[in-house]
């Protein structure tokens, strides 16, 4: 057979983290797992905490629920959610109408589209920003517009850039924060901002606030879009456990809001898949109601930020972001592009990180800037401080 595979997978192009690996896999196999410090893929390294792992996981594989899981989430999770969300927010949600169950956040990105976007339509897209926000655009024939992030601009989109006629045609607005990659933490009055412009336009506000928990003492602490006069009524809010309890493994999430606006994306996922594990979601309840353990993952990733940063700065990067999540967006030497130096760090340090042209659809909006994730223990973190230090990136050209 000579199948000739279809078009939207020659729009996609290569996945920036599986191209990381591969460059990964390289290094480990010249020098050995041991010399490579990993700072490129945001996968938490730190255990699953013990009361969703060890105990509510294994309490629910013991007395298992028999037959497929429920589409929306079981009702024991979205009660999880809804208690979550009114601690946290101080935001009331309907369990049984505003609160759905996800295979993570990923899953929900790509697939929100299918709900809201028709071919040709205009999809507003943060950055540099989550590649899956670009390509669950394209899965639907949709136009990805890019708002740039900007350090003139507090990483923030310009909503006055944008032409009022593409706004027109837009159907999906995506905004992110704390923001994967830049660290920016969105304040109430660009929410404000945000809520007023989708309204203008008739367009849907799609929140990402899978880093809402990462943030530190010194800096702000993340709002949610619905703590904001009018974001549910024109919003949606996507979540995930993946970073706020190190749950990457067990793919929970979740997606809230208005049932007028929910039920649709509802109606994709019952088309898509059976539904997560009940074993799983009990693991996330659990999470949802410990708060012990993230803040402990705070404590941990601010001091791993305390030792990277200064080190970061003797080695010759010329700004360094870390306001909240757990990424440092650094940017680069004058001179010298992100990839180059990702490849010089990693040949000559062992210390492997993700430059930012792969985090950006349009390598401008990324070119000069290198992205390390917080995930090495602080001995690690260390180490590769120090390797970096002793390069001294001023004189790389």
């Amino acid at each position: 057979m000579n199948l000739t595979p279809s078009s939207y997978l020659d729009s996609l192009g290569g996945y920036a983290f599986a191209e990381v690996d591969k460059a990964k896999e390289k290094i480990i196999a010249e020098r050995g797992s041991d010399y490579l410090i990993d700072f490129g893929v945001g996968d938490p390294t730190d255990p699953t905490p013990a009361v969703a792992r060890e105990e509510a996981a294994v309490h629910a594989l013991r007395n298992p629920d028999e037959g497929y899981p429920s589409y929306e989430g079981e009702e024991f999770f979205r009660h999880a959610v809804a208690g979550w969300f009114k601690r946290r927010f101080d935001v009331e949600l309907d369990p049984e109408s505003e609160i759905t169950a996800t295979l993570g956040s990923k899953q929900s990105v790509f697939s929100l589209p299918m709900a809201f976007v028709d071919p040709g339509d205009v999809v507003l897209i943060p950055d540099p920003g989550y590649p899956p926000y670009t390509t669950g655009a394209k899965q639907r024939g949709g136009q990805p517009v890019y708002m740039p992030l900007k350090p003139e601009n507090n990483f923030l989109p310009d909503l006055d850039a944008i032409d009022p006629k593409t706004a027109d045609k837009a159907s999906l607005l995506w905004l992110n924060s704390p923001n994967n990659p830049t660290t920016a933490v969105i304040p109430p009055d660009f929410y404000r901002q945000a809520i007023a412009f989708c309204r203008q336009h008739n367009i849907l506000l799609c929140s990402d606030e899978a880093y809402s928990e990462m943030y530190y003492e010194a800096g702000p602490t993340p709002t949610s879009l619905f703590e904001i006069d009018g974001g549910r009524d024109v919003g949606l809010v996507i979540h995930s456990l993946s970073k706020r309890s190190n749950m990457t493994n067990y793919r929970v999430g979740f997606v809230a809001g208005k049932n007028e606006l929910l039920q649709h994306f509802k109606e994709v996922q019952t088309n898509m898949h059976s539904g997560q594990a009940q074993i799983l979601q009990a693991a996330a309840a659990a999470a949802l109601t410990d708060e012990q353990h993230v803040q402990e993952m705070r404590q941990t990733y601010g001091q791993r930020r305390e030792i990277l940063l200064p080190y970061l700065q003797q080695a010759g990067f010329r700004d360094v972001y870390a306001s909240a999540g757990f990424y440092v967006w650094a940017r680069t030497p004058e001179s010298t592009g992100s990839a180059d130096l990702c490849k010089l760090l990693l040949e000559e340090a062992g210390v492997n990180t993700t430059p930012g042209a792969a985090l950006a659809q349009q390598p401008e909006n990324g070119s000069d800037f290198v992205r390390f994730a917080l995930i090495q223990n602080q001995n690690r973190t260390e180490e590769a401080g120090k390797r970096l230090a002793n390069l001294d990136l001023s004189e790389v050209s």
